[in-house]
């Protein structure tokens, strides 16, 4: 049975997600690499179901963003109606300020 997704990535978290995995398997190796991306997909699929575990951050576009920190990242989202829209997947060390501005 095929596991419900509870989330939408913008096109800027995917490309978070695919940094994130060339980094972890240039340093770490392609094993690791697919442990953190599954333990990833499980955390965002648990906001999906209960966006109220993320903590609210800051307003952009008129959207309240939401952030919760997991291992060396920060997932910043809003809650749809049945699911969250995750906007950033940011480093930890990374200015989060910056890398969230609207362009």
């Amino acid at each position: 049975m095929k596991k419900k997704i509870n989330y939408t990535l913008s096109v800027k978290a995917s490309i978070d997600l695919k940094e994130i995995a060339v980094f972890t398997i240039k340093k770490f190796g392609i094993q690791q690499s697919e442990i953190y991306r599954d333990s990833l997909v499980e955390i965002l699929n648990k906001l999906g179901k209960h966006p109220e575990i993320g903590r609210e951050y800051i307003a952009i576009k008129d959207k309240m963003l939401s952030r919760y920190r997991f291992k060396a990242h920060t997932i910043f989202f809003y809650p749809l109606e049945e699911k969250i829209f995750v906007v950033r997947i940011l480093g930890n060390n990374m200015s989060f300020i910056k890398h969230l501005k609207p362009k």
